[in-house]
């Protein structure tokens, strides 16, 4: 007859952050209670900033299910924050010894504001069906030497919200596709039809559900 061997959880965690002006703190919340009594070594939990690696100075429980690791010395505020758990290690346990398997980098999100923070220029003449927008809050346009065209993106997740910005007002279009059939994210604009800004400022805020974009800049009656 085997005998019953605690075998090591391989699970994920939720990861939040948030950046003050010169340093960050992340929870890391568990499913299950654990054991308070014991943490690991702060070098078990690999941080990156913005894919730049950070040491934790300081690690704490806050309950049962949360760790608060610090991070301090920034020189900016990240757009993207990721956590690795470099176990196993018998001092990283539930309430009844059960340790954690080591988990690969999990993005986390800032408590206190949106993780889609980020921002990029595109400037390709297109039609561009793929944009990649993961983790960009605002896309810039840049047509001074052509027109530009977007029949849709990809990265997009639920909820994420998207700034579409022309830069300048050269005599060149900036064109986003409606329902573009090869479009990686099809893209919904309110009139149910392409739309194009020629010669002037101007742009769109789209909103992800996961799978697609819908236009959010304008009501159907404009």
């Amino acid at each position: 007859m085997c005998a019953w061997r605690p075998w090591p959880y391989a699970a994920t965690a939720i990861v939040q952050w948030e950046g003050l002006i010169e340093y960050l703190w992340i929870w890391v919340t568990f499913k299950y209670p654990m054991d308070q009594t014991v943490k690991p070594a702060d070098t078990k939990w690999k941080v990156k900033l913005d894919g730049v690696a950070k040491p934790v100075q300081m690690s704490e429980w806050v309950d049962e299910f949360t760790i608060k690791l610090l991070i301090i010395y920034l020189e900016a505020i990240p757009d993207r924050v990721t956590v690795e758990y470099d176990g196993p290690d018998p001092l990283l346990r539930t309430t009844w010894d059960k340790q954690w398997e080591p988990w690969g980098p999990i993005l986390g999100y800032r408590a206190m504001g949106s993780p889609f923070s980020g921002a990029k220029t595109h400037s390709a003449l297109g039609p561009t069906d793929n944009v990649d927008v993961a983790d960009i809050g605002t896309l810039f346009i840049d047509c001074s030497a052509n027109n530009v065209t977007i029949g849709g993106f990809t990265g997009g997740e639920d909820g994420q919200h998207l700034h579409v910005v022309r830069l300048c007002a050269a005599v060149n279009d900036v064109t986003l596709e409606h329902n573009e059939d090869h479009a990686f994210q099809k893209i919904f604009l309110h009139r149910g039809a392409d739309e194009t800004l020629t010669g002037e400022y101007g742009g769109w805020t789209l909103a992800c559900n996961g799978s697609h974009w819908f236009d959010v800049s304008h009501a159907k009656h404009v």
